[in-house]
């Protein structure tokens, strides 16, 4: 017998049979995207209201890894006019009784945020998750809102016509997870589909806005990562709540909030 051969052709049999499974896997994923982009074909049969869906041209995103600032050793803050809290992770300040206290109307605390708060023209009012007893500032990473989360924004509470506290919290060295590369994340419809599909939703929802941003989804101590996120506004059967969608998997929990 010819081992050299049989050898060569055992090697032969295993690179062929690699490329047939990589053949299937790869007719598979194209499988599965053709459903995704018939998926809108599945809205068509429901009431689900699109029509304050906003338009969307295809972004590639990646997953982001930060740091949260450690307040107690940033020069620029005066432990003694704020309380540092959280680990030295968060700022809180109470307007005591005789304060100059902003209004709690976006004008006045936006006043307030870029003059007295530690980096605070990065960030952005909050128009969806700002209501009349909190308003909301989030901080960005290029064009994308981190979604409310304690350690990315600044948020207002009143009391009446005043503000009567504030909150901070500060991701710095925000950058690309090395781990990861850029991909395109999926159109909004597609989401929705899913959600319909997998029964999240009902076919009578409206949805009434939708954003694309980042969502914190580990916060370990001063080190934090975040995911890229559909962020959707749904009435659904006269229930409002907020869901979190992942934008460049479909594997990710989904988190609901009402």
């Amino acid at each position: 017998m010819d081992w050299k051969l049989t050898k060569s052709l055992y090697i032969l049999v295993f690179l062929l049979i690699n490329v047939a499974l990589l053949v299937m896997y790869y007719n598979k994923q194209q499988e599965e995207i053709r459903e995704i982009e018939d998926a809108p074909s599945v809205l068509e049969s429901t009431n689900i209201d699109l029509s304050q869906l906003p338009g969307y041209d295809p972004e590639q995103l990646t997953i982001l890894a930060g740091e949260r600032v450690d307040f107690a050793e940033v020069e620029e803050v005066d432990d003694e006019a704020v309380e540092i809290t959280n680990e030295d992770f968060i700022i809180h300040q109470s307007f005591e009784s005789g304060d100059i206290s902003p209004v709690m109307e976006q004008e006045s605390l936006e006043a307030h945020k870029n003059d007295q708060v530690y980096r605070g023209g990065e960030y952005k009012y909050d128009d969806v998750m700002s209501n009349d007893d909190y308003m909301l500032f989030n901080q960005y990473y290029d064009d994308y809102p981190i979604f409310n989360h304690e350690a990315a924004r600044v948020l207002y509470r009143g009391e009446g016509v005043e503000a009567a506290e504030y909150e901070q919290g500060y991701i710095i060295n925000l950058h690309e997870n090395s781990h990861t590369s850029p991909i395109t994340a999926r159109k909004p419809r597609q989401v929705i589909s899913d959600l319909y599909l997998r029964e999240r939703i009902s076919g009578e929802a409206v949805i009434e806005n939708a954003r694309l941003g980042y969502y914190i989804i580990l916060n370990d101590e001063d080190q934090v990562l975040l995911r890229p996120k559909w962020e959707f506004q749904v009435t659904d059967q006269d229930v409002e709540k907020t869901i979190y969608v992942d934008a460049i998997s479909e594997t990710e929990d989904i988190i609901e909030s009402e």
